[in-house]
Formats: structure tokens, C-alpha cells, sequence
């Protein structure tokens, strides 16, 4: 049963270093006098082989009062090597020589074959209890509608993913690599050269994310592989803010439909969407305040939301209110046609330093110089105070923001 090789105690058949015991190893130990009198608990130490968690060899060391204890757990542990000897006696030719290959491809990595059989065990399991990319996209696409969701938030939703689906639709979901998720997002690119926006990065981004950690719910993945990218960095924004003569400039020469729409965004600071969807009947005319109603099915954030007018606005709207539809009849409800009118207008007006999202800009930014309320103005214009504060503020004065809601607007002749 035992023999001494080299000065090493071993089990016969066990040549596996796991398996080397010293002449210290699996005998009871007495200790020192003073560590006896300290710790009587302590008195006899007896050394042992194991492994640990990622089935590397390790001694461990364990303490008993008596002696008779020691020798009990010795014989124990002498019995489990000779058992784990006889097993590896057992194995046969060919798994000893795959096992021998094994170890030779993993040695430049410093991986242990132990590491790498469990890493792929792991992996293999994910990958059978895992489904597509396409599959996991309908059923994120019909939890969004069961969890009512805005219909904007929906469409953003399944635009960003059935994109992502086009080209990894047939994978399994937890095959993702983060790296091939930052070259998916690299490529993101359009003929001409340039690239998506930052903030349109980081929203493809914010989206994947969504997505990849719903799978993690339903566990089709064990990772979010969009934890490893980073937030692209988001360079100094441009300024946005519009003169109160641009505003004179830009309605007097927009077209008699355009006119109701334009004044409402800038003085009222509604979003494109949101103003291509307003009707009629969501401006809210009345002796004890006037009002925009933004419904929940048109604001970005599904909230319902009740946005003051000026007086001289009010007066306007009420001179050239329709009983009923869009208040922009020609876009339609069309968010898209809105945009193409305004883009037609903004070439006709060089002049006018009218920048993109530019008039919502400038109704958030006057209308704080005048409140001086970031939660009461981002409640009014349907966002939080940190996004109005990092997106949408721009340094202007109370006498300036009195003047740009105090443009009139020319009724229809």
C-alpha cells in the first residue's frame, strides 16, 4: 500500500502530484508545549492533500484535542486517496492520452484542465437551455405591449433590436461576445463616412442592454455581455438656445399650418412628436388658466402632463382654433411629415440660428430663467431635473425670457 519514492510518502497506482503526500502529510502532529497550554483544542495537527474550488492541489491543515481523533481522520483521508488512486489506475489508454493532450494545449494559458472542462460545462449548459436572438426578440417585443409600454418607446425598442436580430438573428443569445457587440456598434455607420451621434450610440447601446438583460431574466444568458462597453463620451453639445427676433423671423415666414404647431413648441416646449400628435382638442382654452394636455400615448415618458401657455399665445390659438383634428392638419400625425416641413422652412431661413430640437431648447431654458425650479420646470415640460439641467439649459436671463414669450404671433390673413 505505501512506499517511500524519493522522500515522498505515496499510494501505489497514484502518480498524479495531487495525490504526493510528504512525510508530514496524514500523520498526527503533537504540538509545542506552550501552544498545548494555550490551545488544548490545538494539541494534535494533522496535514492533508485536497482541492480547492477550481480543482487546483492544496494542503490543508487541521487541529484536534486528542490523539485518538487525529488517527480516526487519517485513516479516512488515507482511505479516500486509495480510493481516488484506484479510480485513476482504472482509466484507460486513450482518456489518459486525451487528458495528457488536453493539459499540453491549455499549459501557455495557465489554465488547469480542471478549470477548462468546468468553464465549458457551463457554457454547454447555457447554450442548451438558450434560444436565438430572433426568438428572445419576440419575446421581449411581446412583454413590452403585455407590459403597456408607449407606442414611441415599443417602436424604438424593436427598431434598435430587429437591426441587431438582422445580422445575429439565428444565434444563440448566449453566444454574444462583448467584443463582437463593440464591432457591431462600430459599424454602425453611414455611406457617406460618419458615424451615429454619441447619444445615438449610447441609446443603441442602452437598448441592447435592455435586451440582453431581459434574456438574463429568463435565463437565456448567464451575463450581460453590454456591462464590458463603455459609454461613448458625449462631446460639449452645441448651442441651442434661439434669439427671441430668430422666433419673430422664423413664424412670420412659416406657412399659415405651420404656424399654430411652431409657436406651441416654442412657447409651450413640446417635443416633435408630440406636436405632430397634438389635436385640437388637447389645447385647453379656459377662464381659470390655459393649458396644452400632452396624453399619455404622445409623451416620451407615458405620463399625462398639463403645460402652461402665455396669454398673447392663447389669444393667438383661440383666433384660429378647429373644432377638431391635428393641429398641424398637413403632417397628419405624422411625426416624420412634421419634420420634413420644418426642415423645408429652416432652408428658407439661413439666417435664423435654428439648431436641432432648438425651439423645445428654448422654452425649457427661458422658462427656468423665469421660475428658477428645476422640478417644477421638468414637470411642466415632461422630464426630470437632471436630464433638463445636463441636456437642455442654456444661460439666459429673466428679461430675456420675458421677451421670447412675449413674441405674438400673427394670425391668419
Amino acid at each position: 500500500m505505501w512506499r517511500i519514492r524519493g522522500g515522498l510518502t505515496c499510494v501505489d497506482g497514484a502518480d498524479d502530484p495531487f495525490m504526493r503526500l510528504t512525510k508530514r502529510t496524514l500523520v498526527p502532529l503533537r504540538q509545542s508545549p506552550a501552544t498545548r497550554r494555550v490551545r488544548p483544542d490545538k494539541s494534535w495537527a494533522v496535514y492533508f492533500p485536497s482541492a480547492n474550488e477550481k480543482g487546483l492541489s492544496v494542503r490543508h491543515r487541521r487541529f484536534f484535542r486528542h490523539r485518538e481523533e487525529a488517527e480516526a481522520f487519517c485513516s479516512v483521508k488515507r482511505a479516500e486517496i486509495a480510493s481516488l488512486g484506484a479510480k485513476a489506475g482504472a482509466l484507460s489508454d486513450e482518456l489518459k492520452a486525451q487528458a495528457l493532450i488536453c493539459s499540453e494545449l491549455l499549459s501557455p494559458t495557465g489554465v488547469q484542465l480542471v478549470e477548462a472542462v468546468r468553464a465549458f460545462l457551463k457554457d454547454y449548459r447555457a447554450a442548451e437551455t438558450s434560444v436565438t436572438v430572433r426568438q428572445a426578440m419576440e419575446a421581449l417585443l411581446s412583454r413590452t405591449l403585455a407590459d403597456g409600454l408607449s407606442d414611441r418607446h415599443r417602436l424604438t425598442i424593436s427598431s434598435i433590436i430587429k437591426r441587431f436580430a438582422g445580422e445575429f438573428g439565428e444565434r444563440k443569445v448566449t453566444s454574444i461576445r462583448t467584443e463582437e457587440l463593440q464591432a457591431w456598434l462600430d459599424s454602425r455607420r453611414t455611406p457617406s463616412g460618419g458615424c451615429l451621434l454619441a447619444t445615438s450610440l449610447n441609446s443603441y447601446r442602452s437598448y441592447l442592454g435592455l435586451f440582453f438583460s431581459f434574456c438574463c431574466k429568463r435565463g437565456w444568458a448567464e451575463t450581460n455581455p453590454v456591462d464590458g462597453i463603455r459609454v461613448t463620451k458625449v462631446k460639449t453639445k452645441v448651442p441651442r438656445l434661439m434669439a427671441p427676433s430668430d422666433l419673430r423671423t422664423m413664424l412670420a415666414n412659416a406657412p399659415i399650418e405651420l404656424r399654430p404647431i411652431l409657436s406651441l413648441q416654442a412657447l409651450c416646449g413640446l417635443r416633435v412628436a408630440e406636436a405632430a400628435r397634438l389635436r385640437w382638442e388637447d389645447v385647453l382654452l379656459k377662464p381659470t388658466g390655459n393649458y396644452v394636455q400632452i396624453g399619455a400615448n404622445n409623451a416620451k415618458t407615458a405620463r399625462r402632463r398639463l403645460t402652461p401657455m402665455p396669454d398673447g399665445l392663447a389669444n393667438y390659438l383661440a383666433r384660429v382654433r378647429q373644432p377638431e383634428g391635428f393641429v398641424c392638419a398637413s403632417a397628419k400625425g405624422s411625426v416624420n411629415s412634421l419634420q420634413y416641413l420644418m426642415a423645408d422652412l429652416r432652408k428658407k431661413l439661413p439666417n435664423v440660428a435654428w439648431a436641432r430640437n432648438g425651439l423645445r431648447a428654448s422654452a425649457l431654458s427661458y422658462r427656468l430663467a423665469l421660475t428658477k425650479d428645476a422640478a417644477a420646470t421638468a414637470f411642466e415640460m415632461g422630464n426630470s431635473p437632471s436630464v433638463l439641467m445636463r441636456d437642455y439649459r442654456e444661460l439666459t436671463t429673466p428679461t430675456q425670457a420675458i421677451e421670447w414669450f412675449s413674441v405674438e404671433v400673427q394670425p391668419h390673413t
